[in-house]
């Protein structure tokens, strides 16, 4: 049975070096497709596996593969799914962007298509914010969890408000502020009432505990007025508005996750767009180096500060993870094969380095890949 994979198990990927490790991408399709698709790349895993002396492994490797349906978790409206499985991973990973339809099978995971999501630029807190109701969800590529409820209930005597968070619970009953609530009015008027503010605050007081509040964004699905009040006592560096009124039957998670990974690419690609400009500057400085062998053993010994990597580009082949060399091949062509581009991101990443993608026009040389040294 394969397991719904969160961004901490994607990080725990990237030291995985247990092999045969199979690693399976498919974008969003229709579900007859998605099948056919799925069935492609589980028999090329076979075939893959099948070249690796370890035969004995296949059967055990490929098992959860065959009992897997990825129609019952991917939507067709979803970006992709990811999913992963050795000997003692098997787990899948809904991605919150556009994947490749591809197949590897190395010694360790290959995860570049996830290298957005292992940097946590796909990684948000998503706040619905209405007059009577808001919920703050962690959104991690395709995925999102609620984890705070809040209802703000006006009665004739008194006014409640209602939190829960996972198993806790808490009400509070606010009597003396029911001569502020009676009557309508329009909603710029109920933003500026007491009971409504006192609501935003007991919001704040509740979400900024939460872990990385003010480290990824906060994007606010609401209106104008309520995101211009909720501004104004937010502790949140950068909150973000999406402007968005509520339905009668409220938001649709699906439909929120969709448009924060949107805004969030938006986003991405702006700051790769500077980061391309820094790497000139670094260039001029000579403070940059391109010669494979020489990044990955940067990479294996935790040196790497900032990897430049060639978007669509692969080099296939073996990286010794001892020294740091380097064996290439044309293409894959056995189980223990991946592009060493993945091998060297992954371990910038799990040293706490950095990785930017670029076009081949950005790149500081002919190489697919640049890196700039711990100074």
């Amino acid at each position: 049975m394969l397991e719904k994979l969160t961004h901490d198990d994607l990080l725990k990927l990237t030291s995985v070096s247990e092999g045969p490790c199979i690693s399976i991408y498919i974008p969003g399709m229709p579900e007859k497709t998605l099948q056919l698709e799925y069935e492609t790349l589980v028999r090329r895993a076979a075939h893959l596996l099948s070249l690796d002396r370890r035969n004995g492994e296949k059967e055990r490797v490929l098992a959860p593969l065959y009992n897997f349906n990825p129609a019952e978790h991917l939507q067709r409206s979803d970006f992709g799914m990811a999913i992963f499985v050795n000997r003692h991973w098997a787990g899948y990973y809904l991605a919150g962007h556009p994947l490749p339809s591809k197949v590897v099978v190395a010694e360790t995971f290959h995860l570049r298509p996830l290298l957005q999501d292992l940097q946590g630029e796909s990684s948000c807190h998503i706040l619905t914010l209405s007059p009577s109701e808001a919920v703050l969800l962690n959104c991690n590529g395709g995925t999102g969890n609620e984890i705070h409820t809040f209802l703000f209930h006006q009665g004739q005597h008194s006014n409640s408000i209602h939190w829960k968070h996972l198993d806790e619970s808490e009400t509070s009953q606010i009597p003396h502020l029911k001569s502020h609530l009676r009557g309508r009015g329009t909603e710029d008027n109920q933003c500026k009432k007491k009971g409504f503010k006192l609501f935003l605050r007991w919001i704040e007081a509740k979400i900024g505990k939460e872990h990385g509040y003010k480290e990824i964004p906060l994007l606010v699905f609401t209106s104008e007025n309520m995101f211009h009040a909720y501004k104004e006592i937010s502790h949140h560096p950068n909150p973000v508005l999406i402007k968005r009124e509520p339905s009668r039957n409220g938001y649709r998670t699906e439909g929120l996750i969709h448009q924060a990974q949107l805004y969030l690419q938006k986003e991405n690609s702006q700051q790769k767009n500077v980061s391309a400009l820094e790497l000139e500057g670094m260039n001029r400085q000579k403070k940059v180096i391109d010669d494979l062998v020489k990044i990955s053993r940067a990479a294996m010994a935790g040196k790497v500060r900032t990897l430049f990597l060639q978007n669509n580009s692969e080099v296939w082949g073996e990286i010794n993870r001892r020294s740091g060399n380097i064996t290439f091949h044309e293409k894959q062509m056995n189980a223990k094969d991946d592009d060493v581009l993945d091998d060297i991101a992954c371990q910038v990443i799990r040293h706490g380095g950095e990785v930017v993608v670029l076009g081949q026009a950005d790149m500081p040389s002919r190489s697919p890949a640049a890196a700039i040294l711990n100074s």
